[in-house]
């Protein structure tokens, strides 16, 4: 086809379908599409500052002029900029070496050594969420600015960041907000307690985690001058489906037998990572027995067993959860949908199967995690899951035999007729953290391969900012600096390029090998990050790389 005929159908195609196609490029393309002609740049300018990261002034600096000319208006924003709080010392702000200013983007000003008084206390403890540069207060209200302008915002995450004393007033000015997130933030201490208004907020889903306060020894729950305990309010709103929350905040503590929770629908909940006691906090279990309309919860890290009532949760189809929490809540109950987050041992899995075996048998997606290879553990799923659509085993030592793969089809997975996804793949382990501020980064459980909360969030934004040669050279001259500790970019790290696929024949002719005894399969995993995939039963599998790393389309 020539240049001019493949020109021509193009522009024959409406921009509706042009978008489609767009949105499945990563931002670098859609830099590419931009720049083909005047009409695709119309179509992909949409879609390239559809989702904004704004973490560092530096690139908020840059982008400046451009950000007001965005249209249309961005529908969700990252945010992770804090300003320069004087007579109030930060916790989350020591690290800070200058403020920039909106003159350029390398136009900083140091902060004082004296302000860095205990930077080396903790050296050897590395908090990821704490902030190099600052902004100026010039830099900083036209940010805010800035953000209330963008008024189609559906979804905005506050992280890594001094919240803003006027917070609510940003809240107010944006009419269409339905997802909020403050993640790894400090709320800001006002010595001037005013009542705030939340009515006017339709929010349908509020994440709060890793909530940091000014002065940590007076955060009471039911002291309504606390400004955590303001931030915990917002879980009132009636318009809230989902809730997600870690033991910073303890949100179903704001809730009463005269003031109820919100008809949620799913519900987040982050543990502490305490092996040796794990214990249910106060007023959980009675929170989650006024959540009639609840059908999503996912638990993480260490859970005990919950002693719910009967009659608790009865639209509960999907949990995620510990194995010590599994049996207590799956009883009763039509599970859809399965996930145990933690490393499982095969006997007391098998004896948790067991145990809920006769109110399990409408699963249709099941995901776990053995630390050590078993071929016995297939045997038993399919045993106990005779309904399952999709199925996700994952392990870190030992591995199938070929003959054991060749022969899962006919002797194993043939017994599920309705299977679509099979991923059965070796996932490495991260190694421990190190320390408290790094477990933070993290839920425990996520070492073991199951989803993070900030993959909820983040996986489809692109940072307004390139690192480009102004940037580095800026960053270079603050390096000078008179101070020992290293200084990076404050960027969104790129994420690295994708190797080439692993797979070949031989591989291919093991995925091959299931296709008699299970027709219906579309799906097939047998490596992190890396699926096989087939329209239908007659048509070719081939490699694709997994949209959402090693957690695959499971329980998604």
């Amino acid at each position: 086809m020539s240049t001019a005929a493949s020109s021509s159908y193009s522009m024959t195609l409406p921009n509706e379908l042009w978008l489609s196609i767009f949105e499945y490029l990563p931002s670098q393309s859609l830099r590419n599409v931009i720049l083909t002609s005047k009409s695709f740049h119309a179509i992909a300018t949409r879609l390239l500052y559809k989702h904004l990261i704004l973490t560092s002034p530096t690139s908020f600096v840059t982008a400046y002029s451009a950000l007001s000319s965005i249209q249309p208006s961005p529908r969700a924003l990252l945010l992770g900029i804090s300003t320069l709080v004087e007579r109030r010392t930060i916790e989350q702000l020591k690290e800070a070496v200058a403020v920039i200013s909106l003159v350029e983007a390398d136009d900083w000003v140091p902060i004082p050594l004296n302000r860095q008084t205990n930077r080396y206390r903790c050296f050897q403890i590395k908090d990821a969420y704490q902030p190099r540069f600052l902004a100026d207060a010039t830099v900083y209200d036209n940010l805010l600015t800035q953000v209330t302008s963008f008024t189609s915002l559906r979804q905005l995450v506050f992280r890594g960041m001094l919240l803003p004393q006027h917070l609510y007033s940003v809240l107010r000015d944006l009419p269409h907000l339905r997802d909020l997130a403050v993640v790894h933030c400090t709320v800001h201490f006002t010595g001037v307690f005013t009542d705030v208004d939340h009515t006017f907020l339709k929010l349908q889903s509020l994440t709060l985690l890793d909530i940091r306060a000014v002065f940590p020894s007076n955060d009471d729950d039911t002291n309504p001058r606390n400004p955590r305990t303001r931030l915990r309010m917002l879980a009132k709103l009636p318009t809230i489906r989902t809730l997600t929350y870690d033991h910073t905040v303890w949100l179903h503590r704001v809730f009463t037998s005269s003031s109820p929770p919100p008809p949620l629908t799913a519900l987040d909940v982050k543990f502490p990572i305490q092996k040796d006691r794990p214990r249910v906090p106060q007023g959980f279990i009675s929170f989650l027995e006024t959540l009639p309309s609840l059908r999503t919860l996912i638990l993480r890290n260490h859970v005990p067993a919950l002693s719910l009532s009967p009659s608790a949760l009865p639209a509960l189809c999907a949990i995620s959860a510990p194995l010590s929490a599994i049996s207590s809540i799956c009883s009763g109950r039509g599970i859809i949908k399965l996930d145990i987050r933690d490393e499982v041992v095969l006997k007391p899995l098998y004896q948790a199967f067991v145990e809920v075996h006769s109110h399990l048998s409408r699963v249709r997606e099941l995901s776990l995690f053995v630390g050590d290879w078993d071929d016995e553990v297939v045997l038993a799923i399919v045993a106990r899951f005779p309904n399952l659509t999709k199925l996700q085993v994952r392990y870190a030592r030992g591995t199938p035999s070929e003959d054991t793969i060749l022969g899962m089809g006919s002797r194993t997975l043939y017994a599920l007729p309705h299977l679509v996804s099979a991923h059965i793949f070796c996932i490495p382990l991260l190694p421990p953290p190190q320390s408290i501020l790094e477990a933070r980064k993290r839920d425990d459980d996520t070492v073991y391969g199951a989803p993070g909360i900030g993959d909820t969030y983040f996986e489809s934004m692109h940072d307004i900012d390139t690192v480009t040669d102004t940037i580095i050279e800026s960053v270079r001259s603050l390096q000078q600096l008179p101070f020992s500790q290293d200084v990076s970019i404050d960027f969104m790290d790129e994420q690295e390029p994708r190797t080439s696929e692993p797979f070949d024949d031989y591989t291919r002719e093991l995925v091959i090998a299931w296709n008699r005894t299970c027709p219906g399969l579309r799906t097939v995993q047998l490596h992190p990050g890396w699926v096989w995939r087939r329209a239908d039963c007659i048509d070719h599998w081939a490699a694709r790389p997994c949209e959402s790393g090693i957690w695959g389309d499971v329980f998604g």
